[in-house]
Order: structure tokens, then C-alpha cells, then sequence
């Protein structure tokens, strides 16, 4: 090392980890932060000698005593004063925690992350200042030995490697790995590919390919060529079970050690799999001093879906562009990358640089990357588990805590009773057709219902297992009781102050016009109430979530009832939106004038209703987002067998012309089968081509043409592009027992490789087959009376049209 002198910095932690050094009496732990500073350096922040602890009751002291507690001026949430237990090792404090456990020991925060403990404790989230004696390392450019470390707020800008491989299965080797970074202001871009050369010469004069002649030796100049690069991103397409998992399996074999990480360790792959309160673990890679992040699963967390989340079918969406080779099956992909090898490196690095290169063009058009990023400044919480709502959440609630002089319980330790909470509240749909619908709904409703009644864990007055009964339940007066009888002390809360916080930052986000943090904060709000009805979270409970739904389930129907007293019509509830008939005559300003208007009588009534019932502050807010100038509810599919003439709406599920102030109007379709994935082609642009014509009001004998003609085209066979189902297997062919969906009976006719993702399927005459190896002609009668039938049967019985009769012409009416 280098001769240490003082220097300040800030930076990012990329990493954090408590590591163990020594054995028996000479063990220690040291904590270690490691991460980029703003001036492009990486440094390593150390603790030591570092001493995981946890809390247990002062009451339980004598049961302790051998361990060292000492006092401290925090408390549990009943009021309890705790001692603290420091420990050498995270290993020993689990260890005793578990020891405690079954002697009915009560322990506090043993199950908390040593590191994000200290973090949690300071305040930090992320971005940090670090102010120290420093010497340089050698795997990061500063190390810093107990050094000051406070919050910073630095807008991190890391450095990202997507990193891309290509095997040839046959012989279980990797033949090519693609390394493309864009760059930053400390870091020139890299856009390389290291090949397994099957014809070394004709690679040799391309700068962007590196060729070695045998696969030990592209492995271990891949290994130094990470180390060079330095991201502190690893990133790729299914890179954690797939592309890592490969390379750490054949570098094991060839004896090369997996070093890329920013310490002595190596880099190691963490199988999948179940932690101890049984929740499911994501397989990972341990990469000290570096993050490696999946893009196939960050996909899953950003506001756009996409029902095939393969990388070619994602780049076309998002970029408008694919991979350099499709085809039809894996098995002719297969064969063509072979040939490609073979007889065309180039064209073959270029296939593996462009997937590698795709990665971080989606990540950038997306924003999941700064997302997460975002997310983690927020919270607190590590990049690794940036997307998991439950570690989240804790962290911004122990952290309050902590500034209260509060300890969290360990999980399993002071529960609050569990079960279901109910669901929100529908207000059952009146089917048909109707003109002038205005939509209402509440403005995130179940964080202003928090906001507003004080529902939070620390301020609710039931007993866990009795052990909150130190502090006795406040007098009525004092308490907010919820419609499920829980009940909750005004004031000293924590959940109401944080959502306040969140809700003024995500409108400051949204008057700057920046959508990534507005976007954070909405979903970091709205993920509070699922929270609080997780087991696994240390601070969820039945009592809780249902207080939550039963003022929303109340909330919905006290608007109803005053909306309905000004003699408006309520068609339809679902949870936090209304949908309100509006004056069938008036233009569309007029509906758009009664619409604010109602909503802001209704606002002020809300307002007056919650401190006269609750003597609080309401901070619920009941907006009108459009007018509906055409809406169509449907009925129900299956009418209810001991009422079968009754005429009831199908929930979740409507369509509408809608039109706001600043834009045109348009087709909206919510819940129906035009936007659900189950459902075919066919009977999507069936249904949306129907809506379209009775919003433009039609003649009958236009809807019936169009089903006319969608049914003769089905049979002519011109359509059958549009037949196919697409369904994802949720695990292997060989679990399903139970039964066997068509989409897993077409699965079981594909190769076991080509089961990933979406399985594409048609109904022929011989059952499910998948598309691309379809060897029975099509099932059209299946697709008119499961696909075309469903979809025209609502639409004709609002206009009084005979689907026997429409449908007589196609010459199928036998089947109905």
C-alpha cells in the first residue's frame, strides 16, 4: 500500500459486506464499503474491528448475562428499554440468536444485515462522504481505514459492462464472450469480442476481436480483461443463471480461479433457492466490490410489459431492431450460429457483440438501470436487492425508528396476528351501452388512507402475542379506529410522516418533469400496503392491511352514496375509481366542467366528513380523470345459475371512448379480452373492431358484416397468423400432474430447450400444437366458438342482434 494521507470524497457504495478474519479467540469481523467516488476513483471505506450486535429486552438481562449487554437509550415499540449484544462475527450472532430463540429469548434486529445495519443507523443511502486517511490498494484506487462516513447526495454515474456468451452444447465449451461498455468521463467504451478461434487467421486483422486457441486461455484473458475494464456494473441478458453460471463452471474446470472482483475473493454463483422465513431467493453472483445485475429481470420491475421477454423480442420492442440472426426454433439457430462459427467468425462476433451491446441500449431507452439506481438512494437499500419490496420497506422503517429511539423486532418475533385481509370494494357493474360516463378516482388511495387515519406499525394499540401490553390502549379519544375494528394512537407515527415525505417529493419530481423519480416514489408508495400484508415482512399483520382496505371498501362507498344523493347514477366501483353518468346531451367542455366541479363539492364534503367522524387532517383526494363520450360495460360470461335472468356486470373489465382536455379521443380497452395475453389475435382485433364501430354509432347490419367477415376469413384460412395462443410455463412439463393445459401439452411436443419463455401454440384437429412444429390442420371450429363467439355474443346482445342468425352464414350454426 501506498503511504496514507487525508482525503475526502464523494461517492457511491456499490457494495457493502461484513467479512470474518481469524479463527477461534483471535476471530474479528471488519466491515467493508466499497464503491465509486464522483471523481471517477474506486475506494474501499473499512470498519474495524467491526461487531455485529442486536437488541434484546432489558428484562431478559439475567437470561444474557453471559453474553455482555450493555444499556442503551432505545427501546421496542411497547416501551420496553433494550440492551445491546455486540458480537465477534455475523456467524456468532446468528448463532446466538438462534440459541435465544429456543430459550424464549425475544431478540431485536438479529436477522438485519450487519452492514445495512450500520447504514441504516447514519442515514445512509448510497451516496456517501467519506472523510479519512487513504492509501491506495491494490484493487481499488483508495482505501480508507475508519474513516468519518456521513449521507451524501451524489447522483451516481457507475461504469456498466454487458458482458454476452456464445457455447457450442455438443462439447459443454464457451467459444466467444462480448464485452461492450459505452464509457464514461474516467472510463473509454469497449466493444470487443474474445473467440475460441476455429480459424485464427481469418479474425487476425480485426482490432475488435481478440482469438486464442484454446478455451483456458479465453477464459483467463477474459477474467483480466473484466479486472481492467472495472465496471462496477456486470450486466447481460439472463446473465446470473446463464452466462456466469457457464463461466464459473468452466473456469472451476480448467482450475482458473473466478477473479474479478475488487478483492482477493473470488466472484462466486449463488444457486437459487428458499431462505429461512421461506421466501424464494433468486440465484445471484457474489462479486465483491462490483454489482452484477440481470437486464431479463429488471424488465420485469419497469412500467412497460412485454409478453415475450427474450432479448430479440424486447430490442424490436423498445429499439425497433432485433438480433443479427432469427429463426424459427432454437435448434435452427443452433444451427446456423454453428455454421456461422465455422465459416464466418466475423459475422459470428458481430451476432455475439450486438446481444451484449443490445443489453445496455435497452437499459438506457428504458431507464431500469437509473431506476434502480433511484431506487436504491431512496430506500436504502443495496443494489442487489434494490426491486424487493420487503427489504426495502424495512430499511426506510428501522432508519425512523432508529431517529425515534426505537429497535424493530427480529422476524417471527413480536407478530402481529396474520390471515387475509379483504380486497376492495366493487361496486357491481350495470351492463350496456351508454353515453357521457365520467371517471372518477381517489389519488393514491391506500397511502392517503394511511396518510390520513395513521396506519402504521408502531402507532397500532392491539396486542401481538401479548407482548405490547406494557403500553395500555389509548382512551377512545386518542384512537383512530379502523372500519375493521383496529385501532391506531393519533400522532407518533412513522409510516404517515414517510409517505408525506415521498408524496411532496414525487410532486417536485413531476412540476421538473422528471418521470424516473416520479415514477420511484409512486411505486415505493403504492408497494406499502402489500408490505404490511406480507409475512414476510417483520412488521406486517392481518390488522394492519385490513384497516387499510376496509377505509378504502368504506371510502367507495360513502363517495357512492354522496355522488348518488346529488342524483348521479353510479355504474360501476372497482377498489378507487367511480364511473359516474353524465348528462347524455351536454358537449364534451360542459362534462368536463361538471366533472370538476362534482369533484371538488365532493372533496371539500370528504374533507368536512373526515374531521367531523375522525377529528383528523384529510389527505385523501378524489380527482376526475376523463370523460368516457361512449362506454360499454359487458355482462357477466356466466350468468349466476340461481338467478340466471338477472342482469349483472362483469367486473375488471370495460371499454371506452375517452376524452381529456389536451387529447384527441381514443379507443380505451381495460381488463377485456383485446388487452389480455390469453386470448388470440383474432378475437382481439374482432373485439376491438366491433367497439370501434357501436363508439361510432354504427348500424347493426356494419357489425354484423364485420363478424360475417371475420368468421369466412378464419375459414378461408387467411387469418391464421392471428390464431396462435401464447402461454408461459410457471414450471416444468413433468410437475404438471394435476392436469394439462393445452399450452402444456403443446410444451410437452417441443425440445426441452425451446421451453424457455412464451410456448406459441395453435388448436388443430389433433390437439395443442406449438407453431413451428405443427403437423394436424387447424381447428377452425374452435377458434369460432372460443375465440369469435365469446367476443361477439356481449356486443350483439346490447344492439339486439341474433348471434345464431349473424353466424347462420358461415354456415356454422350447428355448433351453437
Amino acid at each position: 500500500m501506498q503511504r496514507a494521507h487525508t482525503v475526502t470524497i464523494e461517492g457511491f457504495i456499490v457494495d457493502r459486506f461484513v467479512q470474518t478474519l481469524g479463527r477461534g479467540g483471535d476471530r474479528r469481523s471488519r466491515l467493508a464499503l466499497l464503491g465509486r467516488a464522483a471523481d471517477g476513483r474506486t475506494f474501499a471505506a473499512v470498519v474495524e474491528p467491526f461487531h455485529p450486535h442486536c437488541f434484546v429486552r432489558t428484562s431478559d438481562r439475567d437470561a444474557v448475562a453471559a453474553l455482555g449487554p450493555t444499556p442503551t437509550d432505545r427501546t421496542t415499540i411497547d416501551g420496553e428499554p433494550v440492551e445491546r449484544l455486540a458480537f465477534t462475527s455475523p456467524g456468532e450472532l446468528r448463532g446466538a440468536a438462534d440459541r435465544l430463540r429456543a430459550r424464549g429469548v425475544r431478540t431485536y434486529e438479529a436477522d438485519v444485515a450487519p452492514a445495512d445495519a450500520l447504514l441504516i443507523d447514519r442515514g445512509i443511502h448510497g451516496s456517501v462522504r467519506i472523510v479519512g486517511a487513504a492509501s491506495g490498494g491494490s484493487h481499488v484506487d483508495l482505501v480508507f481505514v475508519n474513516p468519518r462516513i456521513a449521507p451524501a447526495d451524489w447522483e451516481p454515474r457507475l461504469s456498466v459492462l454487458s458482458l454476452d456468451i456464445e457455447t457450442d452444447p455438443a462439447t459443454d465449451r464457451i467459444l466467444a464472450v462480448g464485452c461492450v461498455a459505452h464509457g464514461t468521463d474516467w472510463a473509454p467504451p469497449v466493444d470487443e469480442v474474445h473467440l475460441l478461434a476455429p480459424r485464427p487467421a481469418a479474425v487476425a486483422r480485426v482490432a475488435t476481436i481478440i482469438a486464442y486457441d484454446d478455451e483456458a486461455a479465453l477464459l483467463g484473458g477474459v477474467v483480466r480483461r473484466i479486472v481492467a475494464i472495472d465496471p462496477d456494473i456486470i450486466t447481460g441478458w439472463n446473465v446470473i443463471d446463464f452466462d456466469m453460471a457457464m463461466i464459473a463452471r468452466r473456469l472451476a474446470h480448467h482450475g482458473i480461479a473466478f477473479a474479478i472482483a475488487r478483492s482477493d475473493e473470488p466472484a462466486r454463483v449463488l444457486s437459487s433457492g428458499t431462505d429461512a422465513p421461506g421466501r424464494h431467493r433468486d440465484a445471484a453472483v457474489n462479486c465483491r466490490g462490483r454489482q452484477v445485475i440481470d437486464a431479463l429481470r429488471l424488465v420485469r420491475y419497469g412500467p412497460e410489459r412485454f409478453d415475450d421477454r427474450k432479448l430479440g423480442s424486447v430490442a424490436q420492442a423498445v429499439l425497433g431492431e432485433t438480433k443479427t440472426v432469427a429463426a424459427p426454433t432454437s435448434a435452427d439457430k443452433l444451427r446456423t450460429l454453428r455454421a456461422l462459427y465455422r465459416d464466418d467468425p466475423r459475422a459470428f462476433c458481430d451476432y455475439c457483440r450486438k446481444d451484449a451491446d443490445l443489453v445496455l441500449r435497452i437499459l438506457d431507452a428504458t431507464g431500469l438501470l437509473e431506476l434502480t439506481l433511484r431506487r436504491c438512494r431512496l430506500t436504502g437499500i443495496g443494489m442487489g436487492r434494490a426491486w424487493n419490496s420487503v427489504p426495502a420497506f424495512e430499511c426506510l422503517y428501522l432508519e425512523s425508528m432508529h431517529a425515534r429511539g426505537l429497535v424493530g423486532p427480529t422476524r417471527g418475533v413480536d407478530r402481529l396476528p396474520a390471515g387475509d385481509a379483504p380486497g376492495g370494494a366493487i361496486i357491481t357493474p350495470r351492463p350496456g351501452l351508454f353515453r357521457n360516463v365520467l371517471v372518477f378516482d381517489f389519488k393514491s388511495l391506500y397511502p392517503s388512507i394511511m396518510r390520513t387515519f395513521g396506519i402504521d406499525p408502531v402507532g397500532y394499540c392491539g396486542l401481538t402475542t401479548g407482548y405490547r401490553d406494557r403500553q395500555p390502549p389509548p382512551p377512545e379519544a386518542h384512537a383512530v379506529t379502523a372500519p375493521n375494528g383496529a385501532r391506531f394512537r393519533r400522532g407518533g407515527s412513522i409510516l404517515p410522516g414517510l409517505l408525506d415525505r415521498f408524496q411532496e417529493s414525487r410532486e417536485a419530481a413531476k412540476r421538473r418533469n422528471d418521470r424516473v423519480a416520479s415514477f420511484v416514489y409512486k411505486i415505493i408508495m403504492n408497494s406499502f400496503y402489500g408490505v404490511l400484508g406480507t409475512p414476510g415482512c417483520r412488521f406486517a399483520g392481518a390488522p394492519l392491511a385490513g384497516a387499510i382496505t376496509g377505509f378504502g371498501r368504506y371510502l367507495l362507498y360513502w363517495t357512492r352514496d354522496r355522488l348518488e344523493e346529488r342524483g348521479l347514477r353510479v355504474l360501476y366501483g372497482d377498489t378507487d375509481s367511480l364511473f359516474v353518468l353524465g348528462d347524455r346531451e351536454a358537449s364534451v367542455e360542459a362534462l368536463l366542467t361538471a366533472g370538476n366541479t362534482i369533484c371538488a363539492e365532493t372533496n371539500a364534503q370528504l374533507a368536512r366528513f373526515v374531521e367531523r367522524a375522525f377529528q383528523l387532517t384529510s389527505r385523501l383526494e378524489l380527482e376526475f380523470e376523463k370523460v368516457y363520450q361512449r362506454f360499454y360495460l359487458p355482462r357477466v360470461r356466466h350468468p349466476d345459475p340461481d338467478a340466471p335472468t338477472a342482469t349483472r356486470g362483469r367486473a375488471k373489465g370495460y371499454a371506452g371512448l375517452a376524452v381529456t382536455p389536451r387529447a384527441p379521443s381514443r379507443l380505451e380497452i381495460k381488463g377485456m379480452e383485446a388487452v389480455r395475453s390469453d386470448w388470440t389475435a383474432i378475437a382481439s382485433e374482432l373485439q376491438r373492431a366491433l367497439l370501434s364501430l357501436v363508439f361510432e354509432d354504427a348500424a347493426p347490419a356494419a357489425v354484423v358484416g364485420q363478424i360475417r367477415a371475420t368468421a369466412t376469413a378464419l375459414y378461408r384460412g387467411s387469418l391464421d397468423d392471428k390464431l396462435v395462443y401464447s402461454r408461459r410455463l410457471r414450471k416444468r412439463v413433468s410437475a404438471y400432474t394435476a392436469s394439462r393445459p393445452p399450452h402444456v401439452q403443446a410444451a410437452k411436443l417441443l425440445p426441452t430447450e425451446e421451453r424457455d419463455g412464451p410456448i406459441h401454440y395453435l388448436i388443430t384437429t389433433a390437439g395443442p400444437q406449438p407453431v413451428a412444429h405443427r403437423s394436424a390442420p387447424i381447428d377452425y371450429a374452435h377458434y369460432l366458438t372460443r375465440q369469435i363467439a365469446p367476443i361477439a355474443k356481449p356486443i350483439c346482445a346490447v344492439l339486439g342482434i341474433s348471434v345464431r342468425d349473424t353466424l347462420d352464414r358461415s354456415q356454422q350454426l350447428s355448433l351453437f
